[in-house]
């Protein structure tokens, strides 16, 4: 068999051990091949509902947080000093 003529077996497999690598690493491998844009957000509603959306939105993208608004304000100091803590820069947003 000549060695630049690849069958189909050694090709599913060359990919299925590539395909259980990258799972393996997670989603977090794929970030170091390209740097991801980060994106500026702002919440209107700090009330659990914004918070729950706002977090996990925090955990799945790059973003920074910039901007909170609610008529409360202890919700609104509570959740910025949430989001201080949560996101990378660790800075506080504005309101």
């Amino acid at each position: 068999m000549n060695n630049s003529n690849i069958s189909r077996r050694r090709f599913i497999q060359s990919t299925t051990t590539a395909s259980l690598a990258l799972a393996t690493l997670g989603a977090d491998a794929m970030v170091g091949i390209k740097p991801a844009k980060t994106y500026r957000v702002g919440l209107i509603g700090t009330g659990w509902y914004g918070k729950s959306d706002l977090f996990r939105l925090i955990q799945v993208a790059p973003v920074e947080v910039i901007a909170l608004c609610d008529v409360d304000k202890n919700m609104l100091n509570a959740a910025a000093a949430l989001v201080s803590r949560r996101q990378k820069s660790g800075k506080t947003p504005v309101w």
